[in-house]
């Protein structure tokens, strides 16, 4: 075995562990129900349980789905999201729990 074959052998075993890790930095932290562009937390640092109605128009004339965020951070979506949507607060946060 020349030296050649054996540094790139060392190389292929070192970068393949580098990149999973790399591309797991971009993948979302949370299985089921992201809900993009929507932030459970407040400008003020406030966090809030929520309910999000997404419509296909910025008329907000048609629903096409629904999203809620929890104070322990889970998240649902129904439907489909879209830029247009309509926030409903239900409860202020107080750590995981509903205040």
């Amino acid at each position: 075995m020349n030296l050649l074959s054996r540094v790139s052998r060392s190389f292929i075993f070192a970068a393949l562990p580098l990149a999973l890790v790399l591309s797991g930095a971009f993948l979302p932290s949370s299985g089921g129900g992201y809900v993009p562009g929507v932030s459970s937390t407040s400008a003020a640092g406030v966090r809030y349980s929520k309910n999000i109605y997404y419509y296909d128009n910025p008329d907000f004339t048609c629903l096409v789905g629904t999203g809620s965020i929890y104070c322990n951070g889970s998240s649902t979506l129904e439907g489909t999201s879209t830029q247009y949507y309509q926030e409903e607060i239900l409860d202020v946060c107080c750590g995981s729990l509903a205040c």
